[in-house]
């Protein structure tokens, strides 16, 4: 004797091959617990399954067939007499009530989705943070550059680093900057009031704040990339393979490319020109970053962005497939193909 386990919003059921019912255990009608039973349900066997189950074996029932042993006929009896049943059985008094149940329980569902922690959107989130804070420090540093170079246009040309250009104006005057005396000594800057000075201090401050905050931020999209997706991330680095992810839109996209995709990742306009006949087909997008292809010779530069592509393709069905770490492995794998393309 067969019998078919399914659930649905009013229960678990237990049903012959002919669509009667052997068990059932209803919920009560109670949105929040019904969509937590069925949430649970989509992974693993809930106790009102299981009671079925033993009171089967106790009526002799020797197979229960669960959605888990891919037989869907339960589910297709729920299908088509769901509404039937649930006023045969008394669980509801109308259709009315079984529609206003039904959207309750969705509304609820829905929820319980969009609560679900979904580590790729925080990368996401904390890769474009990093990419924006990069461009108000380039924003603010150009124009701190542009102030003090009233002031003192001779260290504007001689200090190529923002971070440390910061650190000299915060220490004040130029007076004072031992080290470029002989700057000071033929400035043509204009004269600066205390003021301007106090002010061009605080600004360059502020400056160092948000360096240090990139700094911190830095660690915490490496760290949660490496996380998230150890395979991806070893191969492409924690940050290009952040913002790989970023322009793919999830881990779940991005798995699902083939390899030439994931090589034009961030490229779609020049490609759109070229799909024109405007302009030659690019090598790569953002994937131009990755170390390898920077060090390749001109020649090689294609060639090496298919490798790479090729690898990450496979890294990112790894971490959302399999969850398995062979991120060091991949990475040498892939270093030692790049390196028989230059013998």
């Amino acid at each position: 004797m067969k019998a078919f386990i399914g659930t649905c919003v009013m229960g678990s059921f237990a049903f012959d091959s002919k669509g009667k019912v052997l068990e059932k255990r209803l919920f009560p009608k109670e949105p929040e617990l019904i969509a937590s039973k069925l949430a649970k349900a989509r992974t693993e066997l809930i106790p009102e399954e299981k009671e079925i189950i033993e009171g089967l074996k106790r009526k002799g029932f020797k197979e229960a067939l669960t959605r888990f042993e891919k037989d869907s006929t339960a589910d297709k009896i729920l299908q088509s007499d769901f509404r039937k049943l649930a006023l045969e059985l008394k669980w509801v008094s109308s259709q009315s009530e079984l529609n206003q149940i039904l959207s309750k329980v969705n509304i609820e569902l829905t929820k319980s989705k969009i609560r679900e922690v979904k580590k790729d959107r925080i990368v996401i989130q904390a890769i474009g943070m990093l990419d924006e804070l990069d461009r108000v420090i380039n924003v603010f540093s150009e124009r701190l550059r542009e102030w003090y170079g009233l002031y003192f246009p001779e260290l504007e040309r001689t200090v190529q680093s923002h971070e440390k250009f910061a650190e000299i104006v915060s220490k004040g005057r130029k007076d004072g900057l031992n080290e470029f005396q002989n700057l000071v000594s033929r400035s043509a800057g204009m004269d600066f009031s205390e003021e301007d000075i106090s002010q061009m201090q605080d600004f360059a401050k502020s400056i160092l704040g948000l360096f240090e905050i990139k700094k911190g931020l830095t660690k915490y999209v490496e760290r949660t990339a490496g996380e998230t997706m150890p395979n991806f991330s070893a191969v492409a680095g924690p940050l290009l393979g952040a913002r790989l992810l970023s322009v793919a839109g999830s881990l779940d996209k991005l798995s699902m490319m083939p390899s030439s995709t994931i090589q034009l990742l961030g490229a779609e306009k020049a490609l759109f020109r070229h799909l024109k006949g405007e302009g030659k087909a690019p090598k790569y997008g953002i994937l131009f970053g990755h170390p390898l292809i920077q060090q390749a010779p001109k020649e090689q530069k294609g060639k090496v962005a298919r490798l790479v592509a090729a690898k990450l393709s496979m890294a990112a069905r790894l971490d959302r497939f399999s969850g398995k770490d062979e991120g060091e492995s991949l990475r040498k794998q892939l270093e030692e193909s790049v390196r028989k393309i230059g013998r």
